[in-house]
């Protein structure tokens, strides 16, 4: 497959390619300059639109006459009734069938933007571009799309395959540390379930260097894709992904309502992943000696957040609406080996409460 030092590389992702290297947003003019679409919008947050805006236009003429919308940064941007808004403003501009919107962002703006773009008119199409790290090696990639209902994430949404995903990394160094390790969990699930040499290779490398992140970014969006062409809607394999999920979701919308910070997703799997990694060896499905080198990871990279026994149960109230779910009975994706997952795995409410509280006693000093 190359590298992603190479001016340009593409890599399948069942309905769509990736395509990164230093001239992917080249790629990208080219590309539109063959869509023959009659109107072409952006759609970024307001961080983006400052940050990453001026130059995606430098780099790819063919938007430099688009329409622009902007949402505010974060979470709460993914819900029903900005999307009200983007399709308004698409309507107000009459966007037909045939128009194309250009997503440029984090995991929140290419969730959105694809969901938007999947549901007006039917399907228009789309293209992510992806700002952060979560986007790159994860959100941007297999046509899943979705805002948030009720303070669950993701709750409503579509698969809506974009035209392409073009990566372009200049764009990580607009990231501080906590952004780039919220998609770096990705990249750890990625090893931990598809490629263990995937896995030793995060745990040895410098992080804070984003030239030698490069390849590291490249090897995740490529596992992504390999399942996703793979299982492209989810009805088997795909579902190793979840890994860490599961209790992540839960964890991440309980930080929403509690008065102490709220985690961003990857922060919340990485808690999910100590949970899961834990409940694996407890059902005996991992080596213990693993399952401390994967603890061991994830505690020295990510802070730790601390709630109280009594806060458990309403963590896995809010994880009963988790998609994954089976006739109201959890179903996790657990680990047999670091570099290998099982899928649709029978947890109950009492094994979630004991991992859970392990967690919190293991972060407690």
């Amino acid at each position: 497959m190359g590298s992603p030092s190479q001016d340009v590389q593409e890599i399948e992702a069942g309905g769509h390619r990736v395509v990164l290297g230093r001239d992917s947003l080249r790629a990208l003019d080219r590309a539109l300059g063959k869509a023959d679409a009659t109107a072409l919008f952006i759609l970024g947050d307001v961080n983006t639109m400052r940050q990453c805006l001026p130059e995606l236009l430098a780099r790819v003429p063919h938007l430099r006459d688009a329409r622009t919308l902007s949402v505010p940064g974060g979470e709460g941007s993914k819900d029903l009734a900005v999307c009200a808004g983007i399709w308004q403003h698409l309507a107000n501009h009459a966007a037909d069938r045939q128009a194309l919107l250009v997503c440029l962002g984090g995991g929140v703006v290419t969730d959105l933007g694809g969901f938007v773009a999947g549901t007006y008119k039917r399907g228009i199409a789309c293209v992510h571009v992806p700002t952060s790290l979560l986007g790159m090696v994860d959100a941007s990639i297999g046509g899943k799309t979705g805002v948030d209902l009720g303070g669950v994430k993701n709750m409503v949404g579509v698969f809506h395959d974009p035209l392409g995903v073009y990566i372009h990394m200049p764009f990580l160094k607009s990231l501080g540390k906590r952004e780039l390790l919220n998609g770096l969990a990705e990249m750890i699930k990625h090893g931990l379930v598809w490629d263990a040499s995937h896995w030793e290779a995060i745990a040895a490398s410098a992080l804070h260097d984003i030239d030698a992140l490069a390849p590291l970014v490249y090897r995740s969006a490529a596992i992504k894709a390999e399942v996703v062409q793979q299982d492209p809607r989810e009805s088997g394999l795909r579902k190793v992904l979840n890994f860490g999920h599961t209790i992540g979701h839960g964890v991440e919308a309980h930080s929403w309502e509690s008065p102490r910070r709220m985690l961003l997703h990857g922060e919340a799997v990485a808690i999910g992943m100590v949970c899961e990694a834990w409940l694996s060896w407890r059902m005996d499905l991992l080596d213990r000696e693993s399952y401390d080198r994967i603890t061991q990871l994830l505690l020295q990279l990510y802070k730790p957040y601390r709630f109280d026994s009594a806060e458990n149960h309403r963590m896995i109230e809010l994880m009963r609406n988790d998609k994954k779910n089976v006739s109201g009975q959890f179903r996790f994706t657990l680990l047999t080996a670091i570099g290998q997952a099982k899928v649709d795995v029978p947890v109950s409410a009492a094994q979630v409460q004991e991992a859970l509280e392990h967690y919190r006693l293991l972060v407690r000093a």
